[in-house]
């Protein structure tokens, strides 16, 4: 995968919750498992001309004392910047 569609999906954020078949899921041949996962379904389900429908949630506020696994820490922030760059490069 070297570039986004040019069609793309309009989406405004990678959200956490997906829902889609499971067949439809698998047919997709994604490879990440880890932090580049939601970039690369993204990326291939705009590719497969799929439609994304975004809802709003609202968020409560993160619990006291916990920090985001990703942007709460370097490491995770160097470990998601390397996963989904590595998605890009493909």
């Amino acid at each position: 995968m070297s570039a986004w569609p040019s069609r793309g999906l309009r989406v405004h954020d990678i959200g956490p919750m997906r829902a889609a078949r499971r067949d439809d899921l698998l047919a997709l041949g994604l490879r990440d498992r880890q932090f580049g996962y939601p970039l690369e379904l993204l990326i291939a389900a705009a590719r497969a001309s799929w439609e994304a429908i975004e809802v709003d949630v609202a968020y409560r506020r993160r619990t006291a004392g916990t920090t985001s696994k990703v942007t709460g820490t370097v490491r995770g922030t160097a470990r998601a910047i390397r996963d989904m760059s590595a998605v890009l490069a493909r």
